[in-house]
């Protein structure tokens, strides 16, 4: 029987992803095998502004997400980002930032998505603040000249390489939202339900294989 393979596809600045993330990163930490993809969901005609309905949605949607995780979205979430009249929810960036560091690992990605979720759900940070992305990265340890590539035309490249991983990978399963949990054993793939797991991602992280 092959080794099982777990592929986690999210959006740093999605807010299920947000919900589940205490679950993905107790998969992350055991030994198992896990590669972490960035979906980039919220791009072009999906990028909504908050003011033309998203912003609503977002916040008739907190409470349920806060309930069955126990994940917390800041009252500066919901004033700046919410509320706001001109926020647009993009994912452009934070896949541009996954993808410069996706090759170290789903922990270093992981550990990334962990400080822009701080910034965004906890701060009110915009998903479009390049320099905030920036500096994210270079706090985790990302080269400054690397760091600055934000925004350029290869990096934008390497993002959506991943993404149209992602993307082919959940169309396999009929998924169609993030986050996707799959598991890979040979040539069976299979989506998992994460949603059984929130709120106690210890079982998780002492037996991944019950996901």
């Amino acid at each position: 029987m092959p080794e099982a393979k777990f592929i986690v596809i999210y959006d740093t600045f999605c807010g299920w992803c947000y919900g589940a993330a205490p679950v993905f990163d107790a998969l992350v930490e055991t030994e198992t095998d896990v590669e972490v993809l960035h979906r980039h969901l919220f791009e072009g005609p999906a990028a909504p502004k908050m003011s033309e309905g998203k912003g609503a949605q977002i916040l008739h949607t907190i409470p349920h997400v806060e309930a069955l995780t126990g994940q917390i979205f800041s009252e500066a979430f919901k004033e700046n980002i919410a509320r706001s009249e001109t926020e647009i929810l993009a994912s452009g960036l934070s896949a541009q930032a996954a993808a410069l560091v996706h090759d170290q690992g789903p922990e270093k990605e992981f550990a990334l998505r962990r400080r822009l979720e701080t910034l965004h759900f906890g701060e009110g940070m915009s998903s479009t603040d390049r320099q905030a992305i920036v500096d994210a990265l270079i706090a985790e340890g990302v080269a400054p000249d690397q760091a600055r590539r934000i925004g350029t035309s290869d990096l934008e490249a390497e993002a959506a390489a991943h993404a149209d991983r992602a993307k082919s990978l959940m169309a396999a399963v009929g998924s169609y939202g993030v986050p996707t949990v799959l598991k890979i054993s040979g040539d069976d793939v299979t989506q998992l339900d994460h949603q059984a797991f929130y709120g106690r991602p210890e079982a998780v992280r002492a037996n991944p294989t019950e996901l």
